[in-house]
């Protein structure tokens, strides 16, 4: 083994060891805050389409960050200050959710105003952070980093969502003192995710470069017009937007089943989420395998069949159990499908201009499910809560077959 191999080998044990840290740590901060949004809304006084809102605004609002977002990354000399500057930034919106109710005003729909704002900045970073693991990782190294990262991150946000559902349902007497422990947890995530920032800046392989090597306006209009010549992109693109549909559409109808027909509080909401993790960790690890064994395209295919099948389980449920149960079933599916989307997206653009690609991706992405949420709801409104999980279900699952016939 040559010296530089085992330099190699040595930067891709430490940052595989970052980047496990680093997801441990954003897991802390979402696992604290993200499984209760709908419910704190719902104790602020949100309506059903407030709750669709706080799904789909956050949408909305990162069509405008992706492509600007992209330039800025690729323009400045520094790609990780800027990707890091960008995450605190978006934790910063911590502090501004935790005053909310001590305001005299409509508190859900700033509270819904306020996450939709936040994914500005979170955009860019989430952006920024899947186009450096291309720098960060090669691609055979890629697969097995993210999902130790998955496994582990997995593993310590079952704990914080039961410690953090048990506090929500035990501590508090009244609503305003569920509302006070809710402000403490924002505080709280916030703090942790400072150190999730720098976490971020201890990995290894960016490159810094003189900002006046490239011009990035003129990079974007050469990707627009390799994209139409792009087939395997374009085919993905297309498949992944009717898929989003589906997937987003949902999310709304899931949490209205749940907070308001099946009357779940923080503790189930947190039974569900640690279900789903605890069948997320073993298989974190195993679909990067069964996609090496039997390719990515079929292999996410069937992944989104499981998908598929989860909002007709949400349909069955009559009991906030059998949810719990099935969560089981459906963190076996979002595991694999979450990992291979990213996998796929990454193998199948160019290395040149990457950021930019998937900032274009993204942002179609974003406005496909900025109005799959108000859909959903409005499928809702004009007939049941039933035949619009069921109209969901059907296009997750034929989504499934244009990833299929991609292979």
């Amino acid at each position: 083994m040559t010296e530089s191999s085992i330099s190699l080998q040595y930067d891709f044990n430490y940052n595989k060891r970052i980047n496990i840290l680093n997801g441990i740590l954003a897991t802390i901060v979402t696992n604290l805050v993200n499984p209760y949004y709908s419910k704190f809304a719902e104790r602020l006084g949100a309506t059903d389409y407030q709750i669709a809102y706080l799904t789909s605004l956050p949408h909305f609002i990162s069509i405008l960050a992706f492509i600007p977002g992209a330039i800025l990354i690729e323009s400045l000399s520094n790609k990780q200050k800027t990707i890091g500057g960008t995450m605190l930034l978006h934790k910063i919106f911590f502090l501004f959710i935790a005053i909310i109710p001590f305001l005299n005003v409509n508190q859900a729909s700033l509270f819904v105003l306020m996450i939709g704002l936040m994914n500005l900045p979170g955009s860019i970073a989430t952006m920024g952070y899947q186009a450096s693991m291309g720098d960060v990782f090669c691609i055979k190294e890629r697969g097995e980093a993210m999902g130790l990262r998955n496994k582990y991150s997995s593993f310590i946000g079952i704990i914080i969502t039961f410690i953090s559902g048990k506090l929500l349902t035990s501590i508090p007497k009244t609503d305003k003192d569920t509302i006070k422990l809710y402000q403490i947890f924002f505080i709280i995530a916030f703090i942790v995710s400072v150190f999730e920032v720098i976490s971020f800046f201890k990995f290894k392989g960016f490159a810094t470069k003189n900002k006046k090597e490239s011009n990035y306006f003129s990079s974007l209009k050469q990707v627009l017009k390799e994209i139409p010549n792009n087939k395997k992109f374009l085919l993905f693109t297309f498949a992944s937007l009717f898929f989003h549909i589906g997937w987003v559409g949902a999310q709304p109808l899931f949490n209205i089943y749940t907070i308001k027909i099946l009357k779940a509080d923080e503790n189930w909401l947190a039974a569900i989420s640690i279900a789903s993790a605890i069948s997320s960790i073993w298989t974190y690890t195993k679909w990067p395998k069964w996609a090496d064994k039997n390719g990515n395209n079929v292999t996410l295919a069937i992944a989104i069949i499981g998908m598929g099948v989860t909002p007709l389980l949400y349909a069955v449920s009559n009991q906030i159990w059998l949810l719990v149960l099935f969560n089981v079933l459906i963190g076996v599916s979002v595991a694999g499908t979450v990992l291979l989307l990213f996998n796929i997206l990454l193998e199948i653009i160019p290395n040149e201009n990457r950021t930019i690609y998937i900032a274009i991706y993204n942002t179609l992405i974003a406005i496909i499910s900025g109005i799959s949420p108000i859909l959903g709801v409005k499928v809702m409104d004009m007939t049941n809560i039933y035949i619009a999980l069921i109209a969901v279900a059907v296009i997750r699952l034929a989504s499934s077959i244009f990833f299929y016939r991609m292979k």
